[in-house]
């Protein structure tokens, strides 16, 4: 007699990394990452405890990364630049991890367009950015021609976006069905 075996179907399918439990749990930690699972449990209803397993299965799968993001005026970091960066013929992927080493770059990306890579960085002073392009960037191998918007005010800064919500009918009848972590 063999034992018997009780599977528990996920409320997320295969190809979808959230589920709408996990949707909500994102969008209070987006508001707060601070908030307490108590109280995050309490206002969607279900355990501490399964808020806990779902945060910490978020955090262990790489769906979202906890951390602290200090605000770049605090820091006197005061000024903002966007630089678009058209590759020589070496690899774009050596420049890309050339750049990711420099402290004062926030973002760097793979773009299409006029630009192989576009970069995101912050600065104290036009000296410091002046400094950047002089002469750090200029010692990186394989960047042929760099064009900066410097940024003269901000008007949003966040790093919270929401998590499109699938309809029921798409993701099937399990949707509806909340699992217990």
């Amino acid at each position: 007699m063999s034992p018997k075996v009780r599977l528990r179907a996920s409320s997320r399918p295969a190809n979808r990394p959230y589920d709408e439990l996990d949707r909500q749990i994102i969008s209070l930690l987006q508001k707060d990452g601070r908030r307490p699972n108590t109280e995050i449990a309490h206002e969607l209803g279900v355990t501490e405890t399964t808020v806990r397993k779902r945060i910490g299965r978020l955090v262990s799968e790489n769906l979202i990364k906890v951390v602290a993001v200090p605000s770049p005026e605090v820091m006197g970091m005061t000024m903002s630049a966007i630089v678009g960066i058209t590759v020589d013929r070496t690899g774009v992927g050596d420049v890309a991890a050339a750049l990711e080493a420099l402290p004062q770059t926030r973002y760097v990306g793979y773009s299409t367009g006029p630009y192989d890579l576009i970069i995101e960085v912050f600065f104290r002073s036009h000296e410091e950015l002046l400094d950047l392009l002089s002469k750090k960037l200029a010692r990186i191998p394989g960047i042929a021609n760099t064009d900066t918007s410097v940024i003269l005010k901000v008007t949003k800064f966040a790093y919270e976006w929401e998590i499109p919500e699938e309809s029921s009918e798409a993701l099937g009848d399990e949707a509806l069905q909340r699992p217990g972590a």
